[in-house]
């Protein structure tokens, strides 16, 4: 099937609490429906998390890692790998100096015949820039499965994937993503980073696609 990534758009929804009561309040999600062709056809589903880092600091009411292990795991593990002790990893300080809020792509799925065409970097990046330039944006270049507790009901058609299956489509999506501008912020980080404005555009990216299918 040919592609044409001018056609694709995205749809958002997002959930921010006005309340903050708790250290989940301070997290909102963003449901985002990416659309294909004139038609507007749903081809597919992306969910984000966004910590407001600026409330939480304002507030002083939770500790930073109490907001992250609270909301989910994906949170915890981010967490991990971004502070030490409340303050940001010595390995990543120069590069996310000055960081407004930190954003993590949680999953990104698409129908099966729109999986494979490399749009995995194209639909990041776009996503990415639905929030402010300062933001951390993260995500984790790791195939959902059949099994996944994301996939409700079996709501996406999903593959069983064995490790090896899983290590080798994550090694695709990863280039996928190196190519739209995230990287690993230090050796072992197991999520890609896009991080201030040292990265193309959508429109640049969509251009150097073009440029290479034709």
């Amino acid at each position: 099937m040919a592609l044409t990534p001018h056609h694709i758009s995205l749809s958002t929804k997002t959930c921010s609490p006005i309340h903050r009561e708790s250290p989940t309040d301070y997290v909102s999600t963003t449901w985002i429906d990416i659309i294909y062709g004139n038609e507007r056809k749903p081809i597919g589903l992306a969910t984000v998390y966004r910590v407001r880092m600026d409330q939480i600091l304002n507030d002083g009411a939770w500790a930073l890692f109490e907001v992250y292990d609270s909301h989910s795991s994906d949170l915890g593990r981010l967490y991990e790998e971004l502070f030490d002790d409340e303050e940001l990893n010595p390995a990543v300080a120069d590069e996310l100096m000055d960081y407004g809020n930190v954003v993590l792509i949680k999953s990104i799925l698409l129908l099966p015949e729109y999986r494979g065409h490399g749009l995995g970097g194209l639909l990041a990046l776009a996503i990415a820039e639905q929030f402010d330039d300062r933001d951390i944006v993260a995500l984790k270049p790791w195939p959902m499965t059949a099994d996944d507790p994301e996939n409700v009901a079996g709501a996406w058609e999903l593959p069983r994937l064995s490790p090896a299956e899983q290590k080798t489509i994550a090694a695709k999506l990863r280039k996928s993503y190196v190519k739209a501008g995230f990287k690993p912020l230090f050796a072992g980080s197991e999520h890609l980073f896009l991080a201030h404005l040292r990265h193309p555009s959508v429109s640049q990216l969509i251009e150097k696609m073009t440029n290479e299918q034709s």
